[in-house]
């Protein structure tokens, strides 16, 4: 299969006024977004765009709502899938927390004590997100089942009283353990403080994945 071959700067130009007229934006709107006059972008549509000036790409890009794939032929798909976004919106997060580190905490011992904390707060997200996706999926089976809706409904008892402890009920242990492990950060100097020892905060990311694997068994 062959490789799509980058656009010259006249068909990136076209792309330009392509997207720019599906979401109904006149060439002063677009303007607006790129802090830049109407002329600017009436020449970039006649003239074309250079696809190596990845800036300039980029920011038409972010402007029209599109990727810079699409815009300089590399790709037909005009918008990033959810996946690449949350990539994304991660990245920009990752960097303003390295950025602050880098600039504010200043031995590398404390450096990667925070990053370690960090990145086991990502993994006991990841374990809650595990957890919502099966509380959403009980709760949706809850919502659209007739069946139950007509037994509820003699008992005068709302379904959505239902769905919210179906959901309570999946997501609480996994609340619970990161409340826990941030009970132990806050006292990790105090143990007295708080029934989580130092060596608990470790084993809270651990035992919270054995448990979760245990009940997909």
């Amino acid at each position: 299969m062959n490789e799509p071959n980058v656009f010259t700067a006249k068909q990136v130009g076209e792309r330009v006024k392509e997207r720019r007229t599906e979401l109904n934006l006149s060439m002063g709107d677009l303007g607006k977004r790129l802090g830049v006059n109407k002329s600017t972008i009436q020449r970039y549509e006649s003239k074309g765009v250079d696809p190596e000036k990845r800036y300039l790409v980029i920011s038409l890009a972010d402007a029209l709502l599109t990727t810079p794939e699409w815009l300089t032929g590399l790709s037909e798909d005009k918008e990033y899938d959810g996946y690449t976004k949350c990539c994304m919106e991660l990245d920009e997060h990752i960097k303003d927390f390295l950025k602050e580190m880098d600039s504010v905490v200043g031995t590398e011992a404390y450096q990667s004590f925070l990053t370690g904390h960090l990145c086991s707060l990502i993994d006991l997200f990841s374990i809650y997100s595990v957890h919502f996706a099966r509380a959403m999926r009980k709760a949706d089976e809850v919502a659209t089942d007739e069946g139950l809706k007509e037994s509820l409904t003699r008992y005068a008892i709302e379904s959505g009283a239902i769905v919210e402890r179906v959901y309570q009920k999946e997501m609480e242990p996994i609340i619970e353990d990161m409340k826990r492990y941030l009970d132990g950060l806050l006292h990790i100097y105090d143990e007295g403080r708080t029934n989580v020892k130092i060596g608990d905060i470790h084993r809270i990311k651990y035992d919270a994945r054995k448990r979760l694997e245990g009940a997909e068994d």
